[in-house]
């Protein structure tokens, strides 16, 4: 098969909007983590936490991450369903999601994700995910 339609090294632009440092992938461990610095632009409360919504994407980010990665780009993980629990408000600044795979089949996956800023967890997420095969490039 030939490389796919993903290009890694170029993100899509809402990842820049949400402040997106990069990841880091642990193909042995199994696990992907994203770094983000989010602004006061994607805050409420006089710019004090980071919306809900923001906080979401950086948990959703992370677990389609990983299964990008771990299936060498050759499917893209469209979400079912997304279940966020926040635990705690989040600043502007740096944060970092942390994603794992619970289970993988052929057409469907299951992940989890942690989102810290520092030492505070901030949200957990769990998600279902449909593994749609990309087409080779030409």
């Amino acid at each position: 098969m030939t490389a796919s339609n993903f290009n890694l090294h170029e993100p899509p632009k809402f990842l820049s909007m949400l402040g997106s440092q990069g990841f880091e992938y642990d193909a042995e461990a199994d696990h992907a983590s994203m770094t983000f610095v989010i602004s006061k632009d994607l805050t409420h409360t006089n710019g004090t936490i980071v919306q809900g919504g923001f906080i979401t994407a950086m948990l959703d980010a992370a677990m389609a991450h990983l299964i990008i990665l771990k299936l060498n780009a050759q499917v893209n993980p469209l979400s079912l369903n997304i279940n966020v629990n926040f635990v705690a408000p989040g600043a502007p600044g740096e944060f970092v999601a942390s994603a794992k795979i619970t289970k993988m089949g052929k057409s469907i996956a299951f992940t989890s994700a942690e989102l810290f800023q520092g030492d505070m967890l901030v949200a957990t997420a769990t998600a279902t995910n449909k593994l749609l095969k990309m087409p080779p490039t030409s």
